[in-house]
């Protein structure tokens, strides 16, 4: 068997793209609901403790801003061309052939009981495609991609080639590259029972990033020296009372010709081969996951 061609990657000229939410929710009304939440910043156990539990006296705002928060939205497709080695089995319905003869190959037929039949073995040549299209939270958390789609369908954003929101952009823990090597992973996961390969190609769609405003209020609780964060998102208004304050922020302007250089530190951590690439998928596309 000659060896199997190396997998080729391509993507489409215009499959990079940058899309910012426009803020529903207003920052006023967000504040309002992270005070009123305040003291379920430090989890249930801490609120219902009776011998010391966060106060309104004893829980004081320390900072606050609002923030686009990065999700993926990724469409690949891999072409693969290969053939399979196959034994056909062929019924013969004269009770009285011995052989059968096609072009210059004589075929013995075997019998079993009332049945008869020939085998031969053939060559398939084949083409199958395989799809990749999913939501990935750019903040490596088990948000459901259905959540990530809603925002996409329920909500208005806008295409532009550049952000300049430094202190707002937070910087992705899922690079586009390791986006890609996600997909890769799912993509390349699917068994092809081939004989031998002749072409694999895996073709990028859509590699688009998605901004979605957030705003996040951190209390102190000073009386247990502890640190709480509220989440309010800016397009539904839900607020997330286990909220995580992120410090790494894009520090530059951010255009789509950059997207492959965003984080693409974390890249370097899936192990090639795609073993860790897709235990890191599953984890955030498992069904059971829970939403944010």
């Amino acid at each position: 068997m000659e060896p199997q061609p190396v997998q080729v990657q391509a993507q489409a000229p215009d499959a990079s793209k940058i899309f910012v939410f426009e803020e529903v929710y207003p920052f006023r009304a967000a504040q309002e609901q992270a005070e009123k939440k305040k003291l379920s910043a430090f989890g249930m156990m801490a609120k219902f403790n009776p011998l010391n539990r966060p106060r309104e006296d004893t829980v004081q705002l320390s900072r606050q801003e609002m923030r686009l928060e990065p999700f993926w939205h990724v469409v690949a497709q891999r072409s693969v061309d290969y053939t399979c080695q196959i034994t056909y089995q062929v019924p013969v319905h004269n009770l009285y052939a011995q052989t059968l003869q096609l072009d210059d190959k004589v075929f013995e037929v075997t019998r079993q009981k009332d049945k008869a039949r020939i085998e031969f073995v053939a060559i398939e040549h084949c083409h199958r495609k395989i799809h990749f299209d999913q939501m990935i939270d750019g903040m490596q958390r088990d948000i459901k991609p259905a959540v990530l789609k809603a925002y996409i369908e329920k909500y208005k954003f806008t295409e532009t080639e550049r952000v300049e929101r430094p202190d707002e952009l937070l910087k992705p823990l899922i690079s586009m590259a390791a986006a890609k090597q996600l997909a890769t992973a799912s993509l390349t996961s699917e068994a092809v029972n081939a004989y031998e390969i002749q072409a694999d190609l895996t073709h990028f769609e859509r590699t688009h990033l998605y901004l979605r405003p957030v705003f996040a209020f951190e209390f102190r609780w000073s009386s247990a020296d502890k640190i709480g964060v509220i989440e309010v998102d800016g397009l539904t208004g839900e607020v997330v009372e286990n909220g995580r304050w992120f410090k790494d922020k894009v520090s530059q302007v951010l255009t789509r010709d950059m997207l492959v250089d965003i984080g693409a530190e974390m890249a370097g951590t899936l192990v090639p081969g795609g073993g860790a690439a897709v235990k890191l998928l599953s984890k955030l596309v498992a069904p059971g996951a829970p939403g944010h």
